[in-house]
């Protein structure tokens, strides 16, 4: 398939999947220290979930986004591998609730169902992720690609600010509810995807997949680390400054607020990054990020760290819109799901590397968080400059 222009209502179906994904991972992330001390269990066993979660998601990632580009070859299309891992994730996330509403925790055999139940569920989450985001290639050309993922950027922005000020409300739902309420979301958005992108017919000449570089691939992997690391970094930093300046209560909302502006201008983002190139797009970004984490510290007065915030929202939405072209764009068409996975997987690694790292610590000072963010930002330019020599020019029309 030849595009020469966004194919839009394809890039929605993506952007459906994308906020179907953020909403369960919120309502997950609410719900399951919860269900752990209704069952029985510590609290603080979540954190550990949560860690080796990450863990094995930064090994499946990869294998199934390889696995579907594989699938791609042979059947002509992503979608059935991307509609089994959504109704496997589905049907696992509404057991989850149903295990503390049917069962016993007096049940030791039962009770220890619950942890198990949700490595399972998180592992299925990654079996369609780089697929599903691969997609993107076909709904695009190489060139506006950052403009096409700025609809997902601007989606799981919007749905992953319900955790900071609409956690409330969600929690107010019941547990069976919130995780049918998921559940529901994932196949309905499955669905628009199934609807909106009809299969191919698959390459009749069986030709190898080409080969990509381990050099290349563990470049993409760590780029995803250290994006991982600087959003573990800029969040909590940003959450700081905003309960600092507005207190604990309206601090909340404010970032909310942040958070739907970071996508939103997401959207700008991509067309700037389609004017400048996605991978200047990010260097820029990437620098600006520093620049305005730098005024957080440097800066004492209140209304020029707003002014530093509205740069920072500006400046790291060009990265995190970047980041899936950017992994599209290293490696060729017919391993789009490799190079995809690559990236969530080191994000995955990121995430979980640092609440390792970290976990032990009570609490990580301002200061901290700051300087650990401007020094992630800082090898993701890095780790750009150095992606320059494995690049080839890309035509402006994409196959696959």
């Amino acid at each position: 398939m030849i595009n020469n222009r966004v194919l839009w209502l394809k890039v929605s179906s993506i952007a459906a999947v994308q906020g179907a994904i953020t909403l369960t991972w919120v309502i997950y992330n609410l719900y399951l220290p919860l269900l752990l001390v209704q069952f029985g269990l510590s609290k603080q066993l979540a954190i550990s979930l949560l860690i080796g979660e990450n863990i094995l998601e930064s090994v499946i990632e990869p294998v199934f986004g390889g696995l579907s580009d594989r699938h791609q070859q042979l059947f002509g299309s992503r979608v059935p591998l991307i509609s089994i891992g959504i109704v496997l994730s589905a049907t696992l996330f509404i057991i989850l609730p149903s295990l503390v509403i049917f069962f016993s925790p007096a049940q030791f055999s039962v009770q220890w169902l619950l942890p198990v139940l949700a490595v399972l569920w998180a592992g299925a989450m990654a079996i369609f992720r780089a697929p599903t985001m691969t997609l993107l290639r076909r709904c695009a050309p190489s060139d506006k690609l950052p403009e096409a993922a700025s609809v997902l950027t601007l989606v799981g922005g919007i749905v992953g600010a319900f955790r900071f000020d609409a956690f409330g409300a969600i929690l107010n739902l019941g547990a069976g509810f919130a995780f049918a309420l998921g559940s529901f979301s994932l196949l309905v958005a499955a669905g628009v995807l199934r609807l909106l992108n009809p299969d191919v017919l698959p390459t009749l000449e069986k030709r190898k997949l080409a080969k990509v570089s381990p050099l290349l691939l563990s470049l993409i992997f760590t780029l995803g680390v250290w994006v991982g690391w600087s959003l573990r970094f800029v969040m909590p930093a940003v959450s700081q400054v905003l309960k600092f300046q507005y207190g604990e209560d309206i601090g909340k909302l404010a970032m909310t607020i942040f958070m739907v502006m970071l996508g939103l201008a997401a959207l700008p983002a991509g067309k700037i990054a389609t004017k400048l190139s996605n991978s200047w797009g990010m260097q820029l970004g990437s620098i600006g990020s520093v620049l305005a984490l730098s005024c957080f510290i440097l800066l004492p007065n209140s209304t020029l760290k707003i002014i530093a915030l509205i740069v920072l929202i500006a400046s790291f939405s060009l990265v995190l819109n970047g980041v899936i072209p950017f992994a599209l764009a290293q490696v060729p068409p017919e391993r789009s799901g490799l190079g995809v996975g690559m990236y969530f997987g080191g994000l995955g690694a990121g995430f979980s590397s640092f609440d390792l790292i970290f976990a032990q610590l009570n609490s990580i000072t301002f200061e901290t968080r700051i300087i650990g963010a401007i020094v992630s930002l800082l090898l993701v330019f890095c780790w750009l400059l150095i992606s320059k020599k494995f690049q080839k020019p890309n035509p402006k029309q994409n196959i696959n």
